[in-house]
């Protein structure tokens, strides 16, 4: 939990403000998850912070929703090319990448 809320902070993701009237909050709550490690069997713990989105309503609280993902179709495309052409492929996991949308509305959570 302390590595999620110093990457929150860190990222300057929210501002700490009143509730101006009018406004929903959008409960929240932490998501564990516990993952045995690839390498050396070891336990890995995750945790993440998640609004209960189902709470918004369209029009309301958001105008559009948008969540880009990589289909395995393109992904096993991309693996056969790299085989073909004897390339050289990374992989990286971007643990904040939801941090680099742009929001057009202000969420209260």
């Amino acid at each position: 939990m302390q590595k999620e809320m110093k990457s929150l902070n860190d990222n300057k993701t929210w501002e700490l403000v009143e509730l101006p009237k009018g406004k929903q909050v959008i409960a929240c709550r932490w998501v564990y998850k516990r993952k045995e490690g690839s390498r050396t069997g070891e336990k890995i713990f995750k945790v993440r912070l998640v609004a209960k989105g189902f709470t918004q309503r369209k029009g309301v609280d958001y105008n559009e929703v948008f969540a880009p993902v990589a289909k395995y179709s393109t992904i096993r495309l991309l693996l056969s090319l790299v085989c073909m052409f004897g390339l050289v492929l990374d992989q990286m996991d971007v643990v904040t990448a939801f941090l680099y949308g742009l929001l057009d509305e202000e969420i209260f959570m």
